[in-house]
C-alpha cells in the first residue's frame, strides 16, 4: 500500500480514504511508516500512527527497572523530544501477525549508537504498543 505526506496529512496515493487504507496496513507496514516519518524529521506525523490508548515500555540495561508510559501524548512525546538527528535503523525483523520484532539501532547526535530489541504491537494500522529494551 502506498501512503503519502500531502499537505502535512497521511493520504492514499489512490481514492480511498486514510482511515480505511490504515485499517488494512499490517505491522510491517505500519512499523515501517513509522520509523521513515522518525527519519524524516516529520514526528509530529510519527505520533499520528499511535493508538490513543498507546504504551510504551523502555527497559533499563542490566537492571529489571522499566519506564511505563501511556496515551499517545506521552508515547508520542518520548519521540518529537528526541532532538535533531534522532533516528532509527531496522537491521533484522520478524514479523508475527499483528506483532513485529526488529533488532533496531537507535542514533543520537552526541551519544554512542545503540541497539535494542523493538516489539511493536499493531491494531487497525495503529500502533497500540512498543516495547524497548537492550540487546
Amino acid at each position: 500500500m502506498a501512503v503519502s505526506l500531502v499537505r502535512g496529512r497521511l493520504t492514499p496515493r489512490c481514492g480511498t480514504t486514510i482511515g480505511a487504507r490504515l485499517k488494512r496496513m499490517g505491522a510491517t507496514e505500519t512499523v515501517d511508516l513509522f520509523i521513515e516519518l522518525i527519519n524524516d524529521d516529520r514526528r509530529d506525523k510519527a505520533v499520528e500512527l499511535l493508538a490513543e490508548h498507546a504504551v510504551m515500555g523502555i527497559s533499563v540495561a542490566g537492571s529489571d527497572e522499566r519506564t511505563n508510559l501511556r496515551g499517545r501524548d506521552k508515547v508520542g512525546g518520548w519521540f518529537t523530544r528526541a532532538g535533531d538527528g534522532f533516528r532509527l535503523f531496522i537491521n533484522d525483523s520478524r514479523n508475527m501477525g499483528a506483532s513485529y520484532v526488529a533488532d533496531v539501532t537507535v542514533m543520537r547526535p552526541g551519544a554512542p549508537a545503540m541497539n535494542v530489541e523493538a516489539n511493536f504491537r499493531v491494531e487497525n494500522g495503529q500502533i497500540v504498543a512498543l516495547f524497548l529494551s537492550p540487546n
